[in-house]
């Protein structure tokens, strides 16, 4: 699992956020993802993305404003004694289910528009002690379906939405340095999630 990253001036730019991208509950669409036969190698390496309620380069007006932020952890979560710290135990209180937890830095902090307004979004319901409303959908490739099971499966991106198709897919704020509320630039949502 990659470390939480600081930048040169020794501290991290952007609002940190982690939740469940992914589970084996069943989706709105009737589907159920297998967690151990999703490749998520690009989150483990680096290479994850979030956009914006699954903008990409194929929509109309796309634009670098479309990419939110960056995945700077994976892993997958078989059972409880897989969870590495509390934050990964309250989201498998919430699940029961096998999931892909994610750790992802957003790029309010230096400035790009869209994740500075996902940003508030995100802080005006921690501010106010509601549930998240930003959840996520992963995105990628189905190599192999078995009835309504993706058993094979390739993550290459996150989308954070308002309206993700698995319900179970739960977001919280671990880091926000950028807050305009002085007491929540440490806060962590642990008291929501618990909630």
């Amino acid at each position: 699992m990659l470390s939480l990253r600081k930048t040169a001036v020794g501290k991290t730019t952007g609002m940190i956020i982690d939740g469940v991208a992914a589970s084996e509950a069943i989706d709105s669409s009737g589907e159920i993802l297998d967690v151990k036969g999703c490749d998520i190698s690009s989150f483990e390496s680096g290479d994850g993305l979030l956009n914006w309620e699954h903008r990409n380069e194929e929509n109309k007006g796309a634009s670098a404003n479309d990419i939110v932020g960056h995945i700077i952890c994976a892993k997958k979560v078989f059972k409880k004694e897989d969870c590495a710290d509390r934050r990964q135990h309250n989201y498998w209180d919430m699940v029961k289910l096998p999931f892909i937890y994610i750790k992802a830095r957003l790029y309010d902090g230096s400035g790009h528009p869209n994740a500075v307004a996902l940003a508030a979004q995100i802080r005006d319901h921690v501010a106010n002690n509601e549930k998240i409303l930003c959840r996520y959908s992963i995105e990628g490739s189905t190599l192999k379906k078995e009835g309504n099971v993706l058993a094979r499966s390739i993550a290459r991106k996150v989308a954070v939405t308002v309206k993700p198709c698995n319900k179970s897919c739960h977001s919280g704020v671990v880091l926000d340095p950028n807050s305009p509320f002085d007491a929540d630039k440490k806060s962590t949502t642990t008291s929501l999630i618990e909630s």
